[in-house]
């Protein structure tokens, strides 16, 4: 179970990004631990990759990972939450952005045990439009 009384206390971060051309490069780094005795630690990866593309970067085709392992405390179990998006999107102003992604999820890990997010998981296709101002 998640421990609502978990106390963070970051210990480091890292957030690069790059960009060449019509390529993006977007990552993080960070690991956190519990400012209480007998606390938890954590770390998060992310990766993003974009190519935008036409004649005014108006398209693009991206991929996207995020995990984040850790306990809540020291002794209990493992949690372990993964995502990966693979998509492409369509600007089509300045303020409305079109795109479909599909995407894959999963919850693992012995502290997931009795709770609702045991063993869970979920794979589809995301259609959004988002209009921005």
């Amino acid at each position: 179970r998640f421990n609502p009384n978990f106390a963070y206390q970051t210990a480091f971060q890292i957030n690069p990004f790059l960009k060449y051309k019509g390529f993006e490069f977007f990552g993080v780094y960070e690991t956190v631990q519990s400012g209480v005795d007998g606390g938890g630690d954590f770390t998060q990866l992310g990766t993003e990759f974009i190519y935008r593309f036409g004649s005014t970067d108006q398209l693009y085709v991206a991929g996207r990972f995020n995990q984040v392992d850790g306990q809540t405390l020291e002794n209990s179990g493992d949690l372990e939450i993964a995502r990966t998006n693979v998509g492409f999107g369509w600007f089509l102003t300045d303020f409305v952005m079109a795109k479909m992604e599909y995407v894959t999820s999963s919850y693992d890990g012995d502290g997931f045990a009795g709770s609702k997010f045991q063993g869970a998981s979920y794979d589809g296709i995301v259609l959004e439009a988002v209009i921005s101002f």
